[in-house]
């Protein structure tokens, strides 16, 4: 972390003392998640994996009932091998189901984030911009808001995205299953 953070400093650097020496340059930011949640594409994915959870956590919570069904502790003695394998079968489907939701969410979102890049690298070139910062997840230390261009205007113009009405949104995530079943 200390490594990106000195070669990004470097980067910086050189870039504005070449760029004081020679030309212009243009420098814009993103934030990529602005971006992104405007896109269609991510509304459709943000469903699928809403409804993904959803069945995930159903089958959870059928494996938990079915263990926390009472039974008497002379039944429970005699059945203690079939609750341990309920038990097991409740972690390895949680298990289970939060990598299928990894891999749903990897596999809905690979091409809105594809379909995003593209139009950074076609909006960045077609107006000349030698570097864009992505602001979402690392913030520069610095930038000077007047000296940088926010390009999701252009972003937004290249994809024909419209701003969507401000109401709460709930991110997904992965399947949240009940405490693990004791023995009892």
């Amino acid at each position: 972390n200390f490594m990106k953070t000195i070669l990004k400093l470097t980067l910086v650097a050189t870039l504005l003392v070449a760029g004081s020496s020679a030309y212009a340059q243009k420098f814009g930011y993103i934030k990529m998640d602005d971006l992104i949640s405007l896109m269609p594409e991510n509304d459709s994915a943000m469903v699928k994996l809403q409804a993904l959870q959803k069945e995930l956590s159903e089958q959870l919570e059928a494996v938990q009932v079915e263990f926390n069904t009472t039974l008497s502790d002379a039944v429970k003695e005699m059945r203690q091998k079939e609750l341990d394998g309920v038990q097991q079968r409740y972690q390895e489907l949680s298990q289970l189901a939060t990598q299928q939701f990894q891999k749903a969410q990897m596999d809905l979102f690979d091409p809105v984030l594809k379909k995003a890049q593209a139009a950074i690298d076609k909006v960045s070139k077609e107006n000349s911009f030698t570097l864009v910062f992505n602001t979402a997840n690392e913030p520069l230390a610095y930038y000077n808001a007047a000296t940088v261009t926010d390009i999701l205007p252009l972003l937004k113009k290249e994809l024909n995205l419209k701003d969507k009405p401000t109401t709460p949104v709930t991110d997904a995530a992965a399947p949240t299953a009940p405490a693990t079943p004791a023995a009892k």
